[in-house]
Formats: C-alpha cells, sequence, structure tokens
C-alpha cells in the first residue's frame, strides 16, 4: 500500500476543513491541541484520506499557515506531493498573510504547490488577475474554487497534480 500527502495549508477560516470534508468521508482531527512553543499559539490538524485505487490512498493534511507553525511544514514537507495554499476571498485581511506564506513555502522547500482561492467564481480570467496581485510567479498555478463543492475542489487537486507532473518532467529532463 502506498500513501501520498497533500498539504492543504492557509490562515484560520480559509477553508482548509471544508475542503478536505468535500473531497473525504471522514475528517480527523489530532486528539490534541499542537502548541507552536512560547507564542502561546495552539492548533489542531485534521486530516482525510482518498482511496485512490486497491494500493494507493492519498492523505490530505490541512495545518495552519501561521509562521509559528512552520515547523510542522518541515517535518511535513518530504514525502509529499504537494500544497495547497487556501485563501479566503472574503477575507481581505488574510491576503498579506497568504503572500508571506508563499514566500515562505518556496524558500523551505520546491515541492509543487498551487494557491487555491476559496468563495470565488471567475475561471481563468479572475485566477490570472488574483495571480498578477499577489505577484505570484508564472510558473505557478493559480485557481478559484468553492471549497464546499466536490467537484470544484477535485478542480484543485488536478491543477497540483499537473503541477507536479510538470515539475517531474522538467527535474528527469
Amino acid at each position: 500500500m502506498k500513501m501520498v500527502n497533500v498539504i492543504i495549508i492557509g490562515p484560520s477560516t480559509s477553508g482548509k476543513s471544508s475542503f478536505i470534508g468535500s473531497l473525504t468521508e471522514s475528517v480527523f482531527t489530532t486528539p490534541e491541541e499542537i502548541s507552536a512553543g512560547g507564542s502561546g499559539k495552539s492548533c489542531l490538524v485534521e486530516f482525510g484520506r482518498i482511496q485512490m485505487n486497491d494500493d494507493l490512498f492519498l492523505y490530505l493534511v490541512g495545518i495552519p499557515g501561521d509562521e509559528e507553525f512552520q515547523f510542522i511544514w518541515e517535518r511535513m514537507a518530504q514525502d509529499l506531493l504537494g500544497f495547497v495554499v487556501m485563501n479566503n476571498t472574503k477575507n481581505i485581511a488574510q491576503a498579506a498573510q497568504v503572500k508571506a506564506l508563499i514566500k515562505d513555502l518556496k524558500a523551505l522547500t520546491d515541492t509543487p504547490f498551487v494557491v487555491a482561492f476559496n468563495g470565488l467564481d471567475g475561471g481563468k480570467a479572475k485566477a490570472a488577475e488574483l495571480k498578477k496581485e499577489f505577484k505570484i510567479p508564472r510558473e505557478e498555478q493559480v485557481i478559484c474554487c468553492d471549497v464546499t463543492d466536490k467537484e470544484s475542489a477535485k478542480k484543485v487537486l488536478l491543477c497540483l497534480f499537473g503541477v507536479a507532473v510538470k515539475q517531474i518532467k522538467k527535474a528527469t529532463a
């Protein structure tokens, strides 16, 4: 049996739990909160599983995007298919945090990622506008989604898979 991890990361209320819940039968939570050292912040880590076939399971792990929890990102960045950076477009205050998160992830690892803007319809044109606004490099993918809609959430994962395949092809060329 092979297990592949995808980390769903973003600010609180960005839609991580709903994203995982729309794609999996059950969302599980760590039994205890994880503390970020002396910061006074703590969080629960959520995860769900998708059975891709008889031998392959995809685990979706929701973790906070707060800098205090970077130790979780570092630990989980190994054996990882990629990151979905989640942003709730209804919370404008998250914009700066998401920009910083993208910068930190790129400095930490070369693992593929996509940026998903939750709560926004608009297709490719709106995604291109957001990409420019957030100064996301041309090669990175941005997608608009509704995390409560299974088909919309699937499109985010398919986008991430596409980015991962391109990165593998580039590395082996």
